[in-house]
């Protein structure tokens, strides 16, 4: 379980076109003891400045996305949250870029690196090596 403050970022077409903010919640509190959430948060989300296709265009567009990902950086820092769990592949790219540009001290997971690692799993179901 995560013990350092933790946020969540609603990515857009996650949360509030797909309609899932309160599901991505409801896991992050599964996973940690001191979830801080953003304002403007779920269907009222800032967009992270990620989307729509900026991160592949490269290094041309990176100022427009840091500029644009400046409302994002000031909500993450509001919470203090020492991790930001990301469902959004977009997304996590951005926050990553976002905590260099605007020096946020943060870590940005993603929730397929996360889950992994905090799942209990039972000893009749590890292989030989891991129950050893």
């Amino acid at each position: 379980m995560l013990t350092e403050p933790v946020t969540y970022q609603d990515p857009c077409n996650i949360s509030r076109n797909g309609g899932l903010a309160k599901q991505g919640r409801e896991l992050v509190k599964a996973l940690c003891t001191d979830f801080r959430d953003m304002r403007d948060n779920g269907d009222y989300n800032h967009c992270c400045g990620g989307g729509g296709g900026y991160i592949p265009m490269g290094p041309p567009f990176k100022r427009r996305r840091m500029e644009s990902g400046r409302v994002k950086a000031e909500q993450i820092r509001e919470t203090g949250a020492k991790t930001v769990i990301v469902p959004c592949h977009n997304c996590i790219d951005q926050i990553r870029d976002l905590n260099k540009e605007y020096d946020l001290g943060i870590k940005a997971v993603h929730f397929k690196t996360i889950i992994p690692h905090m799942m209990i799993i039972p000893d009749d179901m590890k292989h030989e090596e891991e129950s050893e």
